[in-house]
Formats: C-alpha cells, structure tokens, sequence
C-alpha cells in the first residue's frame, strides 16, 4: 500500500535534491519535457536559457516551487545552506510519451 522507491510510486517521478552549501549548484541541463521542482528547505536562484536565447532568472524561498518548460537549459544554485529542492515529473517512455508507471528507461530522468 505504501511506497518510498527512488523513482517515485504511482505516476509520477520525483527526484529529491540536496545542496549542502549556499553557492553549491545543479549545472545547467535540460530536459524535453515541462517539470516542476519543490523548494522544501532554503533558497535557490534558478537561471534558464530558454531554446530562443531568451535568458530568465528567478529567487525561490521556501516553501515555494516553480516550473521548468521543455527545452530550456536550467541552473538550479543554493542561496542557503541546507537546500532541499525536489523535481516532480511525469514517467515517460523512451518517445516522449507520459505513461502511468516507472518503465525502466532511465533516461527519461535525467
């Protein structure tokens, strides 16, 4: 009935983040889908470079949470330390397509 597996139970895959020191850093990556990540703890400043060039910046203090669109390459830097950030997203297969369970295709989450 109850599940704490890594990738999340149910829908949804949820990735949970420690950033240990203020200025301790999630090097810019992106994904090809949209996903919200969750400030439980501290704050971060996020910087995302969108596919057009176009730069954003924004501050997230806890209790707070944001949304990454596809294709956009994003920072995630402590401003505090003992940030805890999780990112929150749907499973997918290998094509792209949300699925309602964990199909083994790791790459779907990084």
């Amino acid at each position: 009935m109850l599940t704490h597996e890594w990738h999340g139970g149910g829908n949804v895959f949820i990735r949970p983040n420690t950033l240990a020191k203020a200025g301790d850093a999630i090097e810019g990556h992106t994904h090809n889908f949209d996903h919200v990540t969750i400030v439980f703890t501290g704050s971060v400043k996020v910087t995302a470079t969108g596919p057009d060039g176009a730069v954003q910046e924004g501050t997230f203090t806890a209790p707070a949470h944001f949304l990454v669109r596809a294709e956009c390459t994003h920072q995630i830097t402590a401003l505090m330390d003992n940030t805890t950030i999780w990112c929150v997203y749907a499973h997918r297969t290998p094509q792209g397509i949300i699925v309602q369970e964990y199909t083994g295709w790791p790459e779907a989450y990084s």
